[in-house]
């Protein structure tokens, strides 16, 4: 391995920090490698909230169930983010043009969600791989999806930014233990030129180490691996709030219209990332 791979392989999730501040160069230098990350058209669909005020990290840390927000260094929150190109259609008098051009002027929709969601964790991505290289650890945490009111009300986000991911970084502490996760085979996850639906049988050998890990809990609450997950990643309260609060989000987004009878948005070509 080269050590680009090198730092890649080594990278944990931290959730907890040494007692030291990262420096604002360093911060420069995580939001420069961010904003260098690909993005569709070079229209960069995406905008970081940084959270330096203390009250609203507790608040985050309270909404989201992870105390660790609250004390890390740094706290960074990753928006897909349209409502700028809106605003400067807006100004711009794009809904006229196209009217006179007639050209459809619509507002953002699914895509543009979409396309807006993988900026913005393109971006998270490259923060996260920059920091790691400075020696400072970072954990994602989803949940800032969920909540939608009090997050709305907490970081004043308008309709045309949806709050994708949050990031937590900071210094390891002192003689920290790195325990890596394992992961699938590579068998199951890498397919040539076509999907490759799994078996029961391959399912079976795919979870069989995570199987071995959680042998004790399943055997305490009596279920088997694939009903301990749904009921924690499908089931559990976190992923009841986020599937109501991204429900609410994409409607927003969806219904936003200046005038039913004069859809806005116009069309746009950024079909690559550069």
């Amino acid at each position: 391995m080269n050590q680009t791979q090198q730092l890649i392989d080594r990278r944990v999730s931290l959730r907890r920090y040494a007692d030291r501040p990262i420096e604002e160069s360093e911060v420069d230098a995580i939001l420069h490698s961010a904003m260098r990350a690909p993005t569709a058209g070079n229209m960069m669909l995406y905008s970081i909230l940084r959270v330096d005020d203390s009250e609203k990290r507790r608040a985050l840390a309270e909404t989201c169930g992870h105390g660790f927000i609250a004390e890390a260094p740094l706290v960074l929150v990753f928006l897909a983010d349209m409502q700028r190109w809106v605003d400067f259609f807006e100004a711009n008098e794009v809904r006229e043009h196209c009217a006179q051009e007639r050209i459809e002027y619509q507002s953002p929709g699914t895509s543009e969600l979409l396309m807006s969601c993988c900026d913005a964790l393109l971006a998270a991505q490259n923060s996260v791989i920059a920091a790691e290289s400075l020696g400072i650890g970072s954990c994602y945490v989803g949940d800032i999806m969920g909540h939608v009111e009090e997050h709305r009300g907490l970081l004043d986000l308008p309709p045309f930014a949806f709050p994708i991911t949050l990031l937590c970084y900071g210094y390891y502490p002192e003689r920290f233990e790195r325990s890596r996760s394992e992961r699938f085979d590579r068998r199951f996850v890498v397919h040539r030129d076509s999907y490759q639906q799994a078996s029961k049988e391959d399912l079976e050998v795919m979870l069989s180490k995570i199987r071995e890990k959680f042998a004790h809990v399943l055997e305490e609450r009596g279920v088997n691996l694939a009903q301990l997950t749904y009921r924690g990643f499908m089931a559990g309260p976190a992923a009841i709030e986020e599937r109501r609060s991204v429900g609410i989000l994409l409607e927003d987004w969806l219904k936003q219209r200046f005038d039913a009878a004069e859809p806005h948005g116009c069309s746009r070509s950024a079909d690559r990332r550069e």
